[in-house]
């Protein structure tokens, strides 16, 4: 039985970082920007939280920000997300045009709650085990589901009791964020399950290392990434985060037309 969200939403990734795991050939906010065309929610990451990665300053995070400071003002951007975990940058954000904080950490900081709260803007709570240089260190679980269940449960708590709004929260499994390949398959064949908790539930999946087959890059992924996106969505995710929007876009349109005409129409195809 599938479980087709009849809003789905793309979340396009713009990195602004030099050191993510998947840095697209062209190197242009402008070219960035268009490969991004046509999706809901475009996140913005000013810090690496690939497996290993290294911390950077608020400062640097903010500094890097500031390039889209000109196309914010001219109103020319879609809901816009800061993929951040530090309350300093988040309030940056948010008070230059951004709507969503994207928190890695799950909202683990009270300042960081008290922030997106003030601002009534929305929160995706993300599960993570350990930290992005310890993360992929041998991660266990007495059962992943279960675990990241009883996550969100206290998570999703210190949120409303923040002050954020029920219709505020999105919660994200955190496909590769301390898992094991067999962790993350069992997310994506489990989402109803997070489902269950009455939030929309976000899947970030795109060209990452669990997709891998023969060696193959990050580059090399697309097909693989748009398959599972596709299974993700018939398992009921709300919101896919994807380096590719065109072609999510399309993949999104025809699944879409194929189980409900209204949403057919409703995605152009």
């Amino acid at each position: 039985m599938y479980n087709l969200s009849t809003n789905i939403q793309i979340m396009g990734i713009l990195n602004l970082t030099p050191d993510s795991f998947y840095s697209e050939p062209e190197s242009s906010l402008e070219m960035k920007m268009e490969k991004l065309l046509g999706a809901d929610i475009i996140d913005v990451g000013a810090e690496s939280s690939r497996p290993g990665a290294l911390p950077i300053s608020s400062d640097e995070e903010i500094k890097r920000i500031g390039v889209l400071l000109p196309l914010i003002s001219q109103n020319i951007l879609p809901q816009l997300s800061i993929d951040t975990y530090k309350p300093k940058t988040a309030l940056f954000a948010l008070q230059s045009g951004f709507n969503i904080v994207n928190d890695i950490t799950g909202g683990n900081s009270a300042e960081m709650l008290d922030i997106v709260a003030d601002h009534n803007a929305k929160i995706i709570l993300m599960h993570m085990q350990g930290a992005p240089t310890t993360m992929q260190n041998n991660p266990l679980y007495d059962d992943v589901i279960d675990d990241i269940l009883a996550f969100f449960e206290d998570r999703i708590g210190c949120a409303i009791n923040a002050g954020i709004s029920h219709e505020k929260i999105i919660i994200d499994p955190g496909i590769g964020f301390g898992k094991t390949i067999s962790d993350n398959d069992k997310i994506i064949l489990n989402i109803t399950k997070f489902k269950s908790l009455g939030f929309p539930v976000l899947i970030g999946l795109s060209r990452k290392s669990f997709l891998q087959c023969n060696d193959d890059l990050p580059s090399e992924r697309l097909a693989a990434t748009i398959s599972t996106n596709t299974l993700s969505m018939l398992n009921g995710a709300d919101i896919i985060r994807v380096h590719d929007v065109e072609e999510h876009i399309k993949s999104r349109a025809v699944l879409s037309r194929m189980f409900s005409k209204h949403s057919g129409e409703l995605y152009g195809c």
